[in-house]
């Protein structure tokens, strides 16, 4: 019997034996993979702090971007605006969003320049460098850092022509651990620009009728001396009383609306550099031909007796109405500028010579209009009509000039109003302004552990 006991004494260590190895070895694996759990745990912790650093920084560099954009609004509007002011320049033909848009890409890139070795002008601008990342708050290990800035406008041949293209790394780290967020972000000047169009009338100055200086010095109110000064009305009834290199001016009182009345009998002819101001209407009885250089101006009627002959960069600007009893020559490189109607008995403009009439050009049907240009003109002879073209056609029941739309000068003068503004004003740039909108967008690709 004792036998027996012992022999099962010896079974039953064996076995413990066994189920204590057996646990052992299971606890030592399950140990070992622990460890090796929390080993992996940590380098995914880390790797995950370092892409949270990242994209931080990613959200941090767009606001940045965005802030450098306003700061450089200025820089470009002024920029723009030369160039709008360039006479040698043709303004319609530029495209000042292109302008625009490749001036901002340029100040981008120069605030973040893409080498190390920054200048001085450029390190406050430049947050976060591989010297100097910036640190983030509560994580004293975590930080994030810019590289590789790039700001560049498209090509202008793409069918999107406004976009600044930007990418840059964005490198976050934590506890030695770093990764790189690679980010494309756009601008699109087309939305953000506001830019008022060129085409329209608004944007062209018409001629003002206040061109000639006063005279301030070696005045009289008569036509003996060159500076003629009147306030009020001014009547002048002798004969061929004007003269060459003289000016008259005169202005208006609360009585009288400062009209000038030349009404001698004799011819006011082949007079050189006279310049005629009046604040309200202009009336010469007899002719005035051959004009040379003359800047005759009103801001009211003008009215000619008979014949008007201006030539040789002569200017002819009447703020209301013009009429001549019998011709209206403009020759030789002169301008005529009409803001209201225009009556003529017949009407010739010829040698590089331009009328505008913002009104109705009214003419005697059997003289009629011609406009000619010789083949040494240096610029075509122009007639611009912004009303309608009428021919005469005899009394109405009051035996006052009647008047009916003439077709086929319509189709040869008649212009748009923009057309009108554009031959007949001077181009004035709109304003330029640039305003920040919503069209800057961030996404984030190539990302490495």
């Amino acid at each position: 019997m004792e036998v027996n006991n012992k022999n099962e004494q010896g079974y039953a260590l064996v076995t413990v034996l066994l189920i204590v190895t057996v646990f052992t070895v299971i606890f030592l694996s399950f140990m070992g993979q622990a460890f090796s759990s929390v080993k992996q745990n940590q380098v995914v912790e880390k790797t995950t702090r370092s892409v949270a650093a990242a994209e931080m920084g990613i959200s941090y560099y767009q606001v940045t971007i965005q802030n450098m954009f306003k700061l450089n609004q200025t820089t470009v509007t002024e920029y723009v605006r030369s160039i709008m002011d360039d006479e040698t320049i043709d303004s319609e033909t530029v495209d000042f969003k292109r302008l625009a848009t490749e001036k901002m890409a340029e100040q981008l890139q120069i605030m973040i320049p893409v080498e190390s070795g920054l200048p001085i002008e450029s390190i406050k601008y430049m947050i976060g460098t591989p010297t100097e990342p910036i640190r983030i708050d509560d994580h004293p290990n975590a930080s994030y850092y810019i590289k590789d800035f790039k700001a560049e406008a498209v090509n202008a041949e793409s069918n999107r022509p406004y976009i600044i293209n930007i990418s840059f790394n964005v490198v976050g780290t934590e506890d030695g651990k770093d990764t790189i967020l690679s980010t494309k972000m756009f601008i699109d000047l087309n939305t953000i620009v506001n830019l008022p169009t060129t085409e329209n009338p608004d944007n062209y100055q018409m001629p003002s009728f206040n061109n000639i200086k006063k005279p301030t010095t070696n005045t009289c109110i008569t036509l003996a001396c060159n500076n003629v000064v009147i306030e009020g009305n001014a009547d002048f009834q002798g004969n061929n009383e004007l003269k060459s290199f003289q000016t008259i001016y005169v202005t208006s009182t609360p009585t009288q609306p400062g009209n000038i009345s030349i009404t001698g009998q004799g011819n006011e002819n082949n007079i050189t550099n006279i310049n005629i101001h009046a604040e309200g209407d202009i009336y010469i009885g007899q002719n005035m031909n051959r004009q040379i250089k003359l800047t005759l101006e009103t801001n009211g009627n003008a009215t000619f007796g008979q014949n008007l002959k201006i030539n040789s960069y002569s200017n002819l600007l009447v703020n209301r109405n013009l009429k001549v009893i019998e011709g209206l020559s403009i020759e030789d490189h002169s301008f005529a500028y009409i803001g209201e109607n225009a009556t003529v008995n017949s009407l010739t403009i010829q040698t590089s010579s331009k009328m505008c009439v913002k009104g109705n050009l009214n003419y005697n049907q059997n003289n009629g209009i011609t406009v000619t240009t010789k083949n040494n003109d240096d610029l075509p002879s122009k007639l611009y009509v912004s009303g309608d073209v009428n021919k005469y056609a005899g009394l109405d029941a009051n035996n006052n000039p009647k008047y009916v739309i003439d077709t086929a000068m319509n189709t040869l003068y008649k212009v748009s109003s923009l057309e009108f503004a554009k031959q007949c004003g001077t181009y004035v740039p709109p304003e330029f302004e640039i305003n920040w909108g919503d069209r800057i967008s961030p996404v984030i690709s190539d990302v490495e552990y």
